[in-house]
């Protein structure tokens, strides 16, 4: 059988060898594998932020994990550690491994910023605490921010606040702790807030703060299944712009050893607090009622009992 020549052995080569740069030239050109789920440890270092912050390669803090995730993605804390301070500019989701502690320890500013319009925060299972920081979580631009199973405590200088919500956004609070702050929840300029099976223990001033201060807003809170004891203000809702509304409503939550129970106030425009199937006890007044624009609505069938007195009068509300 006649041996090939060189010049087809040569022609042989290149046939193999073109459709394989092909199929690099195609791999080159395809994008990066999306980060959707990103990760920092104990033992991580934020130098993996060129490697993307792998499981097997997490960065140390959120603020790296964060330069690698994309929009909508998750950052993933996989062991007990502190995790630094962070500013949240893209739709994402922080969370912890059950079981274990992910702290952010705040020693001045906020614990967690969020100031971009239109993002989509969960945060979930941390722990943030104040060491000197002024707030908890801040949002000021954005559209929807759930906090799930997290303790805030510790923010009560300069009036701080655990959480603070100034933009029109849906708050969700589930199966929380906010304690030892200035203002435990704060709402305003026409923010919308669920508040859910939530514990607000030693807040200064009140526990959940809902005012109305901005022209033809609403700002609102709806409270479920929660506790409250504060030396001030378990509920305050507070308005002092003559189109603005700020509107609570509480059901099957315990209001006790308060400064004020439950408290509506109006300085301008409108001021509601609507209350059923509740135990508001052992405050210094029970309900507190001021300013001709403010009401406390009852549905006639809540317990108000060992209160040392009241502000005003409860407007009763027939059930339907």
């Amino acid at each position: 059988m006649p041996r090939a020549s060189n010049k087809e052995n040569a022609m042989s080569r290149l046939s193999l060898a073109v459709p394989a740069l092909t199929v690099l030239g195609v791999l080159a050109a395809l994008p990066a594998e999306a980060a959707q789920r990103v990760f920092v440890a104990s033992t991580g270092n934020d130098a993996n932020v060129a490697t993307g912050c792998l499981f097997t390669q997490p960065c140390r803090g959120f603020t790296a994990a964060m330069t690698q995730v994309d929009p909508g993605g998750e950052v993933v804390a996989l062991d007990a550690a502190g995790y630094g301070a962070v500013t949240i500019t893209k739709s994402v989701t922080i969370t912890a491994n059950p079981g274990f502690y992910a702290g952010i320890s705040a020693g001045s500013g906020n614990g967690v910023t969020i100031a971009t319009g239109g993002v989509k925060v969960t945060l979930r299972n941390l722990n943030i605490n104040g060491v000197g920081a002024t707030n908890g979580v801040v949002m000021t631009a954005g559209s929807q921010l759930s906090i799930e199973n997290c303790v805030i405590s510790n923010f009560s200088l300069g009036g701080g606040k655990g959480v603070s919500v100034t933009t029109a956004a849906t708050v969700r609070i589930v199966d929380s702790l906010v304690r030892e702050n200035f203002h435990g929840v704060y709402l305003a300029n026409g923010s919308t807030g669920t508040i859910a099976r939530t514990k607000f223990f030693g807040n200064t001033e009140a526990g959940l703060y809902v005012h109305g201060n901005l022209g033809g807003a609403t700002t609102a809170a709806a409270v479920s299944d929660s506790v409250f004891t504060n030396p001030a203000y378990a509920i305050y809702t507070f308005n002092n712009t003559g189109a603005a509304i700020a509107r609570s409503a509480v059901t099957r939550s315990t209001l006790s050893n308060n400064g004020y129970g439950i408290a509506s106030e109006a300085t301008s425009g409108t001021a509601v607090s609507t209350i059923s199937g509740s135990m508001i006890s052992g405050n210094t007044f029970g309900y507190s009622v001021v300013g001709a624009g403010s009401s406390v609505e009852t549905l006639g069938n809540n317990t108000f009992r060992q209160n040392a007195g009241n502000t005003g009068a409860l407007t009763p509300v027939g059930l339907e």
